[in-house]
């Protein structure tokens, strides 16, 4: 079922680019393709609170891409890579990690990469990212636009410090840019992050960001993705959305998880969300010292939709580098056809249907 005060809304691009592209990442990963075995025999390969003003609403941004390749017999097996960083409060510094994650995903044939929340600045306080933040035609957004059309690489940046709604305010945007370096899709936070977290620091987002109110699929070369950004994985809500009312095959945390809440919750909530929706979760974060009194876990892994992690950094606590890992979207499809979750759905958020009983002392 639709969450409540959801709408759905449809809107769609044909994805056929304006000038004639070098061949993409997706043809290179093709002779991958021809290798077909048991989902369970993949492994990874190492190489370097809802808006309070308006109703939630949920768009797919659909395209002429096949949301599933094995629908129209297209490319099932495309490679990924999951990204992993140390994100400061020095953009140029970013940036030329950022570049050096693409270019070692670019020639790894990868169709796409994935960056962790705040790939592009993390302060020292939740303040200083409003000295930065810019609409999403910006200067700092084009360099990374421009930085996917060199690399010939889909990239999906996970938490950009996009223009808020006055000067005190900013959203964290995850942004999903082709290979043209067009922007395919934005998703802008619904879940803030105001936490004091056991044994770690004081964060609350709220103070500087504003929340999203669209729930956001957008199709690519890998199937239909879900966008999310960190504190939104611990909502399973937003992602049965993703799945039942969007259609997504693959999952997207970015993230930059504390130590104290990633080492208890981290693999054991991406896990149980793939489980869940029988979908691959892809989750880049952020790692290592920031500055002082800021660290975040680590730990970049991509699961399949069993429940299994398929990949993940050699150095998962301070590596910088990726991880990557093939998209089985015909594997993905059998497991669901076995296990149909989506048909036994009793949707029990109807209170008529399935009324809640209460048995109080």
């Amino acid at each position: 079922m639709m969450p409540a005060g959801a709408s759905c809304v449809s809107r769609t691009r044909a994805l056929v680019p304006r000038r004639a592209r070098r061949p993409s990442a997706v043809v290179a990963a093709d002779a991958a393709s021809a290798r077909r075995r048991r989902l369970s025999d993949r492994r990874g390969e190492f190489v370097g609170t809802p808006s309070p003003r308006r109703s939630n609403r949920v768009v797919v941004m659909s395209s002429s891409l096949a949301a599933t390749g094995a629908e129209t017999g297209a490319e099932t097996r495309p490679k990924v890579a999951v990204g992993q960083m140390c994100a400061t409060d020095d953009v140029e510094a970013n940036f030329r990690t950022c570049e050096k994650l693409a270019t070692l995903a670019s020639d790894a044939g990868c169709a796409m990469l994935f960056l962790p929340e705040c790939f592009a600045f993390i302060g020292r306080k939740g303040e200083d990212a409003l000295a930065i933040m810019e609409p999403l035609d910006g200067p700092l957004m084009t360099r990374y636009r421009d930085l996917a059309r060199a690399k010939n690489i889909w990239l999906s940046l996970g938490g950009f410090p996009e223009l808020g709604p006055d000067a005190g305010h900013r959203l964290n945007a995850h942004v999903l840019v082709d290979t043209d370096g067009e922007i395919r899709a934005s998703y802008r936070k619904i879940h803030l992050f105001d936490v004091d977290v056991p044994n770690g620091p004081l964060l609350m987002e709220s103070k500087t960001a504003s929340p999203g109110s669209e729930i956001v699929a957008a199709d690519s070369p890998i199937g239909r993705l879900g966008m999310m950004i960190c504190y939104d994985l611990r909502f399973p809500e937003l992602f049965s959305a993703l799945r039942y009312e969007c259609g997504a095959r693959v999952m997207l945390v970015p993230s930059a998880f504390t130590r104290p809440t990633g080492a208890a919750h981290w693999e054991v909530l991406l896990r149980a969300r793939a489980i869940e929706t029988q979908s691959y979760v892809i989750a880049a974060a952020q790692c290592g010292v920031h500055s002082e009194g800021r660290a975040s876990y680590g730990h970049s892994i991509i699961v399949d939709p069993w429940g299994e992690v398929i990949a993940k950094l050699d150095d998962p606590d301070e590596g910088v580098g990726i991880a990557v890992a093939e998209i089985d979207l015909r594997g993905l499809e059998e497991i669901r056809a076995k296990m149909p979750i989506e048909t036994h759905r009793r949707g029990l958020g109807d209170r008529t249907a399935f009324p809640v009983t209460i048995a109080e002392m």
